[in-house]
């Protein structure tokens, strides 16, 4: 089913694509933001081993470790919550149907996407040489969409994979926090979705390959696609 809805939402021919991002920050949340980043470095174990026991959607509590104030936090956390991703450009892209498969060919940014194959056939979908496996269906309504363009609905997929010495890696929860320099990490999350009061199409894609700390891949891509 997740597969048929992208057939028909991503039909062959030229589209003109926005590419989102979130509003730029003001200059004290950039400093807030520039104090949290350089206290996070100084106190990396710290952070990584807090984040490894926090619950999925949980809240970092403060912790003076932050490097910052009570109340910067509560602007941090009140920014980060609140802020949604809107055009910051427009690109052209291709998306051409052969042999029972979807391939995009960007004219510009984002060339990642050329790594992009949905192979309808075979019900898979491959990015950079890696098999994503089907996830879960998306239903973001207007109270929890992070879209300005309005509430979607979708499908995901994604493959995680953490391994230490070729030995893959259980429950990376129980990790060691020092051990994440000696670790192979990739990472890949694939969102295809269909505005409620449109035709426009709404993918995101976020890829990050590490190699024993040494990052290969890193991507964070936001678009709305519509046909031409």
């Amino acid at each position: 089913m997740a597969l048929k809805f992208v057939d028909t939402l991503l039909p062959e021919g030229n589209y003109i694509v926005e590419v989102l991002g979130s509003p730029p920050l003001n200059a004290a949340e950039s400093e807030i933001l520039k104090k949290m980043k350089l206290a996070i470095q100084q106190n990396q174990d710290w952070f990584l081993k807090t984040m490894s026991g926090l619950k999925p959607g949980e809240l970092m509590p403060y912790h003076k470790n932050l490097g910052i104030s009570e109340q910067e936090y509560a602007v941090f956390i009140q920014v980060s919550q609140s802020a949604k991703i809107d055009k910051i450009g427009i690109v052209k892209l291709k998306i051409i149907h052969k042999d029972n498969s979807i391939y995009f060919e960007p004219e510009d940014f984002p060339h990642y996407l050329k790594e992009l194959t949905i192979h309808l056939k075979d019900y898979t979908i491959m990015i950079d040489s890696i098999p994503l496996k089907y996830k879960s269906q998306r239903i973001m309504d207007s109270k929890n969409t992070t879209l300005v363009a309005g509430p979607w609905k979708g499908y995901s997929w994604d493959f995680e994979e953490i391994r230490k010495d070729g030995q893959l890696i259980a429950d990376p929860d129980k990790m060691d926090p020092s051990e994440i320099n000696t670790l192979d990490i990739k990472s890949v999350k694939l969102t295809i979705g269909k505005l409620d009061h449109n035709d426009q199409c709404f993918l995101y894609l976020r890829s990050n390959i590490v190699n024993k700390g040494h990052v290969l891949a890193k991507q964070d891509i936001a678009l709305l696609l519509k046909k031409e």
